[in-house]
């Protein structure tokens, strides 16, 4: 319950006007209170504790009361439930997510440029994933020519850092080597751990956020007013996880050049 808890928190939260009621309650004629919410959860306010119970699924209907929009979200767990002032804070972590509730719970938290920042800048890659299955294929060319650009990109990344990681995994070998004759250097030997760890890491997040790039931009809704509202989103994405050198290839293949050279110039410019 607590780690339940701590992953419908891991990013900003924002207080939000907006109701919730069941997916069948289509004129929301008895709907309950929002309260905030973030790119992974939401909460609202109920009257009595037994209306919900934690580890109960639901599936809710969300309107923006300032926009007066409306999403529908699947597969939404209920996680705690908080008494305060004769109510019930009831507060939902959404399990599974399709790209159109990804877009719709986008477009509720994203409501402002500030908002977008603030938010952003604590996201984890993962709330930005969502399940194929009932998630639409985007039907524009264009997009999938995006998405092999994203992917093309992943692929020369991985394969320009492959000598890196190289030289790192020599010189754990020769710290091997070298203490079985003599005293393990420990402190030489963490640091070098330490690199290689570091190198890891950034080359699975860098990589994962390409590929997930090319995932969202291949599920692209087709509605044009979907659609412009999922460039934003893809906007947000790539400013948060894309590093400056991933960001400018990406720009550079737009202009014609292949993955290599891209971040080959990428390179170039960024040490100049």
């Amino acid at each position: 319950m607590i780690q339940m808890d701590l992953e419908q928190r891991q990013s900003t939260r924002f207080l939000r006007p907006f109701l919730v009621t069941g997916n069948e309650d289509e004129g929301f004629s008895a709907p309950f209170e929002g309260f905030d919410v973030n790119l992974t959860g939401l909460s609202f306010w109920v009257d009595e504790a037994d209306f919900f119970l934690p580890e109960q699924q639901l599936s809710l209907r969300i309107k923006n009361t300032d926009t007066d929009e409306v999403y529908c979200l699947e597969s939404v767990e209920v996680v705690h439930q908080r008494p305060e002032e004769g109510r019930f804070l009831c507060g939902c972590h959404i399990v599974q997510v399709t790209s159109s509730q990804l877009l719709s719970h986008h477009r509720t938290v994203m409501t402002d440029e500030k908002t977008a920042m603030v938010s952003m800048a604590t996201s984890k890659l993962s709330e930005f994933d969502f399940i194929e299955d009932g998630s639409s294929l985007s039907t524009d060319q264009a997009d999938f020519q995006e998405a092999s650009m994203a992917l093309n990109l992943a692929v020369s990344q991985l394969k320009s850092s492959r000598n890196w990681g190289q030289v790192l995994l020599q010189d754990i070998q020769d710290s091997i080597n070298a203490a079985q004759d003599e005293q393990v250097d420990v402190q030489s030997l963490k640091q070098v751990l330490s690199q290689f760890s570091d190198y890891y890491n950034h080359m699975g997040d860098t990589t994962i956020a390409l590929c997930m790039l090319a995932k969202l931009l291949a599920h692209t809704p087709n509605k044009s007013s979907e659609k412009q509202a999922w460039k934003t989103l893809v906007s947000d994405f790539e400013t948060r996880f894309l590093t400056e050198r991933q960001q400018m290839a990406y720009d550079f293949m737009h202009q014609g050049m292949s993955a290599d050279d891209a971040l080959k110039r990428a390179e170039a410019y960024l040490n100049n």
